[in-house]
This record gives C-alpha cells, structure tokens and sequence, in this order.
C-alpha cells in the first residue's frame, strides 16, 4: 500500500460541527493532562503550594507509589474557609494580581490550575485551618465538580491535600501508570530534589504506612552537611567543593563534586534557580563545558547547584509543569555558570591552603579559598628559586623543559631563563653562587627545619621510570610524572592558544558549503562570533556561504562538518564549543606528544621542576584525558598497611 493509500485510509477527520464552549469539568480534564502526567506531578504541585504557603514542616504520606493515595500535610498559613471553594476553580490564586506581579514572580506557583486538575480526576479532599479559626473546614469532591462542604473537621493549623484514586474517572490515563514501585521511585526523586532545594524546611516522607525519609530543617552548617550526607552519600560530602560567585545581578553557591568524583549517569546533578527545580538544556550544556578536560569520558560530574537571578530577568511562565526557563540575559547567565564552575574545579593546588590525604583537594580547605581570584600565572621565577642551585642542576632542568618547546615549535619562557642563568654561572664559575636571601622553597629540609613546604613537597625517587615519589606534610604523593606533565603542557598550549586564536589561515581555494535557509539564517544572527573565531564567510546565495578562511589550526579539518556543526549548536543552545572541542583536541594531541614520556629517568631537580609546576596549574588533578596524576597517602594510611599503633 502507497504512503498516500494508507494515509487516505488510516487518517481520521473530526466531523463538522458548530463551535461551543467546554462544560467546566471537561476542561479541567483537559487541563490535568498537561498538568498531571503521573503521581510524581501531583506531588509536586502540592508541595510547591506548601512551601509557598509558608509552611517549615511537610508531611507526604502515599499508598503503592501515589496510585492508590497521595496526602500532602503542611504547617502553613492555611486557607480560609470562604476561599476554600475558590482555591479549587481554575486561574484562581492568591501568588500573583497582575502582569507586573507575574513578570517578576517569586512563588513556586502562579497559574491557579494546580487543585482545579487535580480535583477533576481524582477522589480529592482539601482541609484546612488559618491561626484565626476555631476549628479546621474541609471540602470535597469525586471528579465531578460537585463539591460538598466546606464543613468543619478537626486539624492543626495548616493545609492538608488528600488525593485518592487518581485518574480513576480518566482509563485512557489510569492505563498507562507504571507500576506502584517505578512511581515511588519518580516520586522519592522529586521529593529528594525539593528537599535539597529547601533547606530550611523539614521533611516526612512515608510510603505504605513506613518512615523513608525524616529530614529535620536545618538550624545550622553543621545540620545542612547532614543533609547533604543523608540524600547524597558521605562520599560527595568528602569529595565536593563548596563554592560561592557574585555578580551585581547573580548569585550562584553550592557544591561542586571533584573531577575525580564522577558518575556513570547524571543522576547526581541538581540545579535550582531561584529555589525552583529545573530542567534547563543550556545550563546543563554550561556545566558539562565547566568540566571539560577533566572527567574521564563516559562520565558525568556530580553538583548542587542554587543560581539566583533578580525574578524580573527570569520568565518560569514557559512550560505547563514550570519545569524550564528562560533568562533576559541567557548568554550571560550561561557564561557566568560555565565559568564559575570551570574555575573551582580547576583551581592550581599552589592556590590552596591544604591537601586533603587520598583525593586531591579538601573540602574544608576549598571553602575558604577566594574563588574569585584568578588563577596564578605559570611562569616561574628562576631567578629566585635557583640563585643555589649549581649549573649543571639547571642544565638538567633546562633538558626538562626542551619537549614542551619543540612540541610547539619554539622556546618557552622558562628554558630562555634558565639558558641565561646557566650562562652566568658557568661564566662566573661556581664559587659564585650564593644562598636565596628568601627562596621560595627550599630543595632539602633538615630534621627540624620549619621552613615552608609546598603542596607536593619534595621528590625523593623515581619509581620504574613512571611514578614521582615525593614527600609533603602529609605524607607521600605519587605522580605520575607523563599524565601530570601532559596537562601542564596543554595548559601552556591552551593559553598561547588564546593569544593566537585570532589569526586565520586563507584557503587556497576558497569552498562552497551548500545549507539550508534555517542554517543561513542562524548564520546571519552569529556572523560576528564566526568571524571572532577565524573563520571568514560570504553568502553566495539564498542557501550557500562561500568559506574563505578558518582557523590556522583546523586548516586541515573538515570544514563543512564542522561549521554545520557548529550551526546546529548555535540553532539548538545559541552557543557553540565545536571549535573550541576540536582545537583542544589538537592541543592535547600535541601535549601528548610532547611531554615527558615514560621510563625516562629524572633526576631530582627535574622532579621537583614538575612538581611546582603542577602546583601552578588548572586543573591538574587530571590529565588531558580524565585520569588522575597524583594521589596522596597520608602517615595513618601508611600505619595501617604496617598495623603501626594497632
């Protein structure tokens, strides 16, 4: 049978019939469908009421995973009993008055469409009780849109929502509910993103007559890290950083998972704007950005996240289940985001005031760190550092340094002052040189010298050609010498990078991309950032753009790929790191290449040259590739594998 046979078939027309208006209760229904998809939206639109009531304890009691019941009980400033008929007719709501009031709305919710669905397909019961009441007053209603009461009933002062039989006069919807334990598990979810987005309110959540979680609110730090233990684990706790940004507009806090604390599924990542649970693609694009180059691929990084923007540079009137948004400022928000995060995970460790033993960077060290100072230059000072150290010491530093500048085809910085230096004292001879009137660290340390030690402190070995053996404060750091030099490296070239990006290389040819208008027209809204990334492009026609020029480094890319690529990024996101992934990979390429390689036998001035390198580096927990280049083992840790104390 033809496409067009089977559509004249199989394809139904509505019959021709006059226009009339829905009957009250069938548009309700109609609504519900946008409104509540399954029990977990139930639940969610009536904690959001709770918590934008006022209420600092909620109770949520469900019978097999919200399918047979659903009671959501609160604390809060209650309902009076002549608005409670009211509080279940549609686009009624006491959150906003007018168009100024919902441009900038602060509440949770804001449509008035939440009890009058609910109710339309459910046996639904409201009580509730104000401080001014004597008593509580409940009505009631089975789907029908015949309500009974309100009629007094005994209650504490606060709101109770009790949802029986859902979908139970709807079968086309009631068929499609999953099992009791997949909905528990869709509910448990939310109930667990709320809590976190709420803090300060506490929480019951009992499923089947049992206690699943009982969260007190949080009084106190102390109390909050509890919480976060008690939904994420100990491990996130321990392996997290807590970070802080400020803008004149934006406000971003939370934690932020090490690198080295990464998932298999995003199923630990919470993002909350203005304390409302969302679901943006943009934002969550940003974050995957933040961490690019440091998780290992496959993996996902872990995060609780609270963005708070002023309300009227926010829209949440975007989708029926207020699940997306939308910012005034969205690049900027998105750029602020990214680089925020980047700049936490990837701060150097010669920025950090201690050394967490066994995983990298502490939790309580990185609190105190100023999160927005930038990064320290990588340059070292030569001059300083080795006004003790003999010539043919720094020859062999300055060996160290040759891979890195033949890889990028001239010499660094670094090696230029160490040639000079090496020239001066072969010149002068050796008795010239003098102890540092303040070095910056020394290279040995007597048994009871209090002079600083730096993060990694200082090599003692090398182990098979492959591993650095170092002793700090600590204990004993393992590097591995080839991933931790690689990132130094590509970090180099990423820097350089930014200060060639700019320059781009005439074609000899120039080519014809053929597009489709969708593509021209994103073109034209992006032609600048085009342009600000080295590509050079004319329009040809109504669905060509001549190509010209492109970067000097991805000269010998695939240059229709890539900008169609990179337009349906900017179509999708209105944004585009193609560019930026494909010149990060050339660079970790070259990297690769150019560090030191394994079963290379170093002696201890090159050792300890790498290690203040790392020192000074973003994001050298990780090499270019995600895996880790140093771990640290403390002195309880090396007691223990002897029994020592036991």
């Amino acid at each position: 049978m033809s496409l067009l046979a089977w559509l004249a078939e199989y394809q139904t027309h509505a019959p021709i019939r006059a226009i009339e208006t829905l009957p009250g209760n069938l548009a309700d229904q109609i609504a519900a469908g946008e409104v509540v998809e399954r029990p977990a939206s139930a639940v969610k639109e009536l904690l959001e009421n709770a918590l934008d009531s006022g209420a600092d304890q909620i109770e949520i009691h469900l019978q097999e995973g919200g399918n047979q019941s659903i009671e959501v009980i609160d604390n809060g400033r209650g309902i009076p009993k002549e608005e409670l008929l009211l509080a279940v007719s549609r686009h009624a709501t006491s959150k906003i008055y007018s168009m100024q009031e919902l441009v900038a709305v602060r509440s949770l919710g804001f449509r008035g469409e939440a009890l009058a669905s609910i109710s339309s397909v459910s046996d639904f019961t409201l009580r509730s009780r104000t401080v001014h009441d004597k008593s509580a007053w409940q009505i009631s209603a089975r789907g029908d849109g015949n309500w009974h009461g309100p009629e007094p009933s005994a209650g504490q002062q606060g709101t109770s929502v009790k949802v029986n039989n859902l979908f139970f006069n709807t079968p086309a919807r009631k068929k499609f509910l999953r099992a009791p334990r997949t909905e528990f598990l869709q509910i448990e979810q939310l109930v667990k993103r709320i809590i976190l987005s709420h803090p300060q309110v506490g929480f019951k959540l009992i499923h089947n007559g049992k206690m699943v979680r009982h969260l007190p609110a949080c009084q106190d730090e102390l109390s909050l890290q509890n919480r976060l233990k008690n939904l994420l684990g100990q491990e996130f706790v321990e392996h997290s950083l807590e970070i802080e940004f400020n803008t004149d507009d934006w406000h971003l806090t939370g934690w932020v998972g090490l690198p080295t604390f990464n998932r298999s599924q995003t199923d630990m990542q919470y993002l909350f704007v203005n304390g409302r649970v969302v679901k943006d693609r943009n934002l969550s694009f940003a974050l995957k950005q933040a961490y690019a180059d440091v998780l290992y691929h496959g993996r996902h990084a872990a995060y609780v996240l609270f963005l708070n923007v002023p309300p009227e540079q926010l829209d949440v009137n975007v989708h029926p289940a207020k699940h997306e948004v939308r910012f005034a400022r969205n690049r900027e928000v998105y750029d602020f985001l990214r680089r925020s995060v980047r700049d936490a995970v990837g701060k150097p460790l010669a920025a950090s005031e201690s050394l967490q033993p066994g995983s990298g960077k502490s939790l309580d060290g990185a609190q105190d760190l100023d999160l927005k100072s930038e990064a320290k230059p990588m340059h070292l000072n030569f001059t300083q550092r080795y006004d003790s150290v003999s010539a043919d010491e720094l020859e062999a530093a300055r060996q160290f340094q040759q891979p890195f500048a033949s890889s990028f085809g001239g010499r660094t910085e670094q090696a230029r002052d160490l040639s000079r230096l090496i020239e001066e004292r072969r010149f002068h001879g050796e008795s010239q040189v003098q102890e540092a009137e303040a070095p910056v660290y020394q290279s040995e340390r007597g048994e009871n010298d209090d002079s600083p030690v730096p993060p990694l402190g200082f090599a003692k070995a090398q182990l098979h050609g492959v591993f650095i053996l170092s002793e700090n404060r600590h204990g004993l750091v393992l590097v591995d010498m080839h991933a931790a030099h690689e990132r130094v490296v590509y970090e180099r070239f990423k820097q350089q990078w930014k200060q060639l990006r700019l320059q781009s290389q005439p074609l000899l040819v120039p080519m014809a991309v053929t597009l489709d208008v969708s593509q021209i027209l994103v073109w034209e809204e992006f032609e600048k950032t085009f342009s600000d990334l080295g590509f050079e492009l004319e329009a040809m026609g109504p669905e060509q753009l001549k190509v010209t020029a492109v970067p000097a480094l991805l000269i010998k890319s695939d240059v229709v790929r890539l900008l169609k690529d990179m337009l349906a990024d900017f179509a999708e996101f209105g944004e585009s790191s193609v560019v930026e992934e494909r010149i990060d990979s050339i660079l970790s390429t070259m990297a690769c290449h150019g560090s030191v390689r394994a079963n290379r036998k170093l002696t201890v001035p090159e050792m300890n040259e790498l290690l203040r390198q790392m020192e000074q580096t973003d994001k050298i927990d990780q090499c270019n590739h995600g895996r880790p280049t140093w771990v640290q083992l403390s002195m309880d840790q090396l007691d223990k594998l002897f029994m020592r104390g036991q």
